[in-house]
């Protein structure tokens, strides 16, 4: 019996969930550059990239769904 941890660690806002272990991946940052609301912001980019949702914009999504197909490494959802 495979003793397998799932590795994801999800962050959930009030409808955005990001898996920040798939961003760690990333290097184009392309959730931040898709989003014309400015909704995400990218941290640490230098050293473990980390996506965030800006306080107080969350409301402005419009659920275009952009942003979850610019990730490259498929760590958005919205629901």
């Amino acid at each position: 019996m495979s003793e397998a941890e799932d590795q994801s660690i999800i962050e959930s806002y009030q409808f955005h969930h990001i898996d920040i272990s798939k961003c760690r991946e990333c290097r184009e940052f392309s959730c931040e550059e898709a989003c014309f609301r400015g909704i995400y912001e990218v941290i640490n980019k230098d050293s473990i990239p980390k996506c965030t949702v800006v306080e107080d914009r969350e409301d402005r999504c419009v659920k275009c769904h952009m942003c979850t197909t610019a990730c490259k490494p498929r760590a958005i959802t919205i629901d």
